[in-house]
């Protein structure tokens, strides 16, 4: 497993122009929002203090978790390649197990979708600290490195869910470029979580990355949201969906993050299952 998972992280790694690609694909929705959505939006929230530097952090955070679902996805497209080639057979004769090869992409995916986040981090950090004069608040940034491996792990776990059932290079490529459009809003990146209607609200709730960034938005806003009166700070805490809510309930992020993993694993485990007794019928 752990020769499989290096084989994969060589791959990817080694073709420079993917990866540059895969960089840029990332940073499609920053490029988006600068050139087109933040007056857009500043227009829309000018009465409010500080309204360049809670728009930049807020979407700092939401790019964030949209490159850590396009970037797993497309190290996965080695194991769709490989089961085009049938090559994931031969690695059978090795004895190496249906749930082991997946979790070996797994694995590789998320290391993948993890350094190509902190590489947007750290573009769009320098960005709007020469730009805007941002400042990413220090004490945001060890709690925000876990949720963003939190984030690889469920984002690559969701990926891999849709990639198994995927079998030709070709389907894969189409499907990439759909999951790019949309993960901006699965993670209400692209249109603010408030004014979403509530069944989009609940769509948002399903994905796993949404909660990464509502943890990132609430560690880079906490000291600017401070900074208001307590009904104002409410009201953004929900439209900027920082916290989410189940029966009126505020959501603890880590748990929900930390339960719909598990959920995925098992769903992983399933499928699995179900390959190794489709192949030794």
């Amino acid at each position: 497993m752990i020769a499989l998972f290096r084989r994969n992280l060589k791959i990817y790694f080694s073709n420079i122009i993917g990866v540059i690609m895969s960089c840029l694909g990332a940073l499609l929705s920053f490029f988006i929002y600068i050139g087109f959505l933040q007056n857009n939006l500043k227009s829309n929230w000018q009465n409010l203090p500080h309204v360049t530097k809670m728009l930049d952090l807020w979407m700092i955070a939401g790019i964030v978790a949209v490159s850590g679902i396009t970037t797993a996805f497309q190290a996965l497209g080695q194991q769709v390649s490989d089961r085009e080639t049938r090559a994931d057979a031969d690695f059978k004769l090795t004895g190496i197990s249906q749930f082991a090869q997946n979790f070996a992409y797994i694995l590789s995916g998320t290391v993948v979708s993890f350094f190509m986040q902190i590489i947007t981090f750290i573009v769009m950090a320098l960005y709007f600290s020469l730009v805007d004069h941002v400042t990413i608040p220090q004490k945001a940034l060890l709690p925000g490195l876990l949720f963003i491996l939190l984030g690889a792990l469920g984002a690559t776990l969701l990926d891999e869910v849709i990639a198994f059932f995927m079998h030709s290079s070709t389907t894969f490529s189409r499907f990439s470029a759909v999951l790019g459009a949309a993960a901006g809003f699965a993670v209400a990146t692209y249109l603010p979580y408030g004014i979403l209607v509530s069944g989009a609200q609940n769509l948002v709730k399903l994905v796993p990355s949404s909660y990464e960034a509502a943890a990132l938005r609430g560690f880079l806003l906490k000291q600017t949201l401070a900074t208001f009166p307590t009904n104002v700070k409410r009201h953004l805490i929900n439209y900027l969906g920082i916290q989410y809510k189940l029966n009126n309930n505020r959501l603890n992020n880590m748990f929900v993050l930390l339960l719909m993993i598990a959920i995925l694993i098992l769903v992983i485990i399933l499928l699995s299952f179900t390959t190794d007794r489709r192949r030794n019928k």
